[in-house]
């Protein structure tokens, strides 16, 4: 497939300069081609998420762009959401080889990797250098770096895809655990603090959660203090600090093959897992409920019941930007006006407890630390089906989302994300109020520092695979499998497996311990 298909379409067509620039209900300047009608073109945009539809991208698109007396008028938008885990890589990869896949289609950051190096996104650099409303270095400029390296097409060196959001992560903790667990300890705050939380949060930061080693101790220490207790949920938390760098190695080295360096980089992390598990919770350093399972949203409530009725609380989850306003927001625990704790009203309670139990305050009693390394998670990137008969349709749908910093802001005000434009973002993070679930805790200060520590540099297409391998055989050897009895049988096994999946990364010398 020829990377440049869909950039030779825009050549061909011809400018039109229409009045306004980048926001509100004016046009801003597009190329139309002059031999179509718009009102017969179809823009066929899929996604793994619903959000472009739900926060109201298309009818921005559609005010802009296709209503009366727009560019494209009449111009139809056929949207698909496929969830990942539905298919979508399995609809949209088939669909791109045989040069009938959507005009526009959004990947994760390992999807994105994979869809450039096949040549399926088109140049949008190229597209941006043509067009005059658009000043490439300041759009660099204004976007988290890391946002705009991760979209980088290594054969042309420009840009092939964007995100406009930023997803860094955190260790989100209930801070009158930690209080219980470490109050008594050196430097730790005092409560009364108007920024009690951040204060926690900053300490904990520096002394429980910066290294390997002290994330397994604090573990440690917080069964320690009550058996009942555990840090984590299970050990999928800590998957994100297996390098424990912000600077870690890359699965593949200069050579193109399987990094001897990277696996080193991981025997830290694997004798972690392995001492963090227990096949029952009592023998384990984790509440053993897996990602995802009802154990695993109860816990960030109160506490959660395991199969013989006991009770079980967990202090600490990894989560990123969205992860607080999508997963554990909903799942905290709330407090009347007396500072009482709420029950959550029953599904066949009246509307009026309801609607009582929303308009609620959370306790607050949560922090956000940061762990041994910076990490992100997640992120909807933007990219143009090269092959795509509608370039300059693809193009202004991808403008209207990504570079009209109007509409950008009215969406972040919004919903409350971390979005990856700093002109956007600056003013929200400095004018903030903090976050009542995080004890008026500023959070979008704490992402934005962590996200300027993203380095996606080492980042391969291979990642996602090979972590899934070893990860397989960590597993087996945590549980104690027949044939897994060191690290060096959980490396071995691993190297056979990729000499199967990906033979042309595989060399001899690799080390075993």
């Amino acid at each position: 497939m020829k990377k440049f298909k869909g950039i030779a379409a825009i050549l061909l067509v011809s400018f039109l300069a229409l009045t306004g620039c980048t926001g509100g209900s004016e046009t801003a300047n597009v190329e139309v081609d002059e031999s179509k009608d718009y009102s017969q073109e179809t823009l066929v945009i899929w996604s793994f998420t619903d959000e472009i539809e739900t926060a109201g991208d298309i009818d921005h698109f559609k005010e802009m762009y296709t209503a009366p007396g727009k560019a494209f008028e009449g111009l139809e938008i056929e949207f698909s959401a496929i969830p990942i885990q539905d298919g979508y890589m399995d609809s949209v990869l088939p669909a791109l080889s045989a040069g009938t896949g959507p005009d526009v289609f959004t990947g994760e950051l390992d999807h994105i990797k994979l869809f450039i190096e096949a040549g399926y996104y088109a140049n949008l650099e190229a597209m941006m250098e043509a067009d005059p409303d658009v000043d490439i270095a300041a759009e660099k400029a204004d976007y988290i770096e890391y946002i705009w390296q991760s979209g980088i097409d290594p054969e042309t060196d420009q840009l092939a895809a964007l995100s406009w959001q930023q997803t860094p992560g955190a260790i989100f903790f209930k801070t009158d655990m930690a209080a219980e667990v470490w109050g008594s300890e050196t430097g730790f705050p005092e409560e009364g603090s108007d920024n009690y939380n951040a204060e926690v949060s900053t300490w904990v930061s520096q002394n429980k959660f910066n290294s390997i080693d002290n994330l397994l101790g604090a573990q440690e220490e917080v069964k320690e203090v009550n058996e009942k207790w555990r840090l984590f949920p299970d050990d999928q938390a800590v998957r994100f600090f297996a390098a424990g760098t912000n600077n870690p190695v890359k699965w593949i080295d200069e050579d193109g093959k399987l990094n001897s360096e990277k696996i080193t980089e991981q025997i830290p992390y694997i004798e972690m897992v392995q001492a963090m598990y227990g096949d029952e919770i009592k023998d384990s350093l984790t509440a053993n409920a897996a990602e995802w399972s009802g154990p695993w949203f109860e816990a960030m409530g109160q506490d959660l019941t395991d199969a013989q009725g006991e009770k079980w609380q967990v202090m600490a989850y990894s989560m990123p930007t969205w992860g607080l306003r999508y997963i554990i927001e909903p799942n905290m625990v709330k407090v009347d006006e007396n500072g009482d704790l709420l029950p959550k009203p029953a599904e066949d309670a009246d509307q009026a407890t309801k609607d009582a139990y929303e308009e609620a305050e959370y306790k607050g009693n949560w922090g956000m630390a940061v762990g041994p390394n910076s990490y992100f998670w997640g992120g909807t990137y933007l990219g143009i089906n090269t092959d795509t008969d509608n370039s300059e349709v693809a193009y202004a749908f991808i403008k209207s989302m990504l570079f009209d910093k109007e509409r950008l802001a009215e969406r972040q005000s919004i919903d409350g994300d971390m979005y990856s434009v700093s002109s956007v973002m600056s003013p929200v993070i400095e004018n903030y109020d903090g976050r009542q679930a995080l004890g008026g805790m500023n959070h979008l200060e704490v992402f934005n520092q962590e996200a300027e520590k993203i380095d996606l540099s080492n980042v391969t297409t291979y990642d996602r695979g090979l972590n899934d391998l070893l990860g397989a055989h960590i597993t087996n050897f945590k549980e104690g499998a027949g044939g897994y009895d060191s690290i060096s049988d959980v490396l071995t096994k691993f190297y056979s497996d990729v000499q199967v999946t990906y033979p042309e990364i595989y060399v001899d010398g690799l080390p075993t311990n």
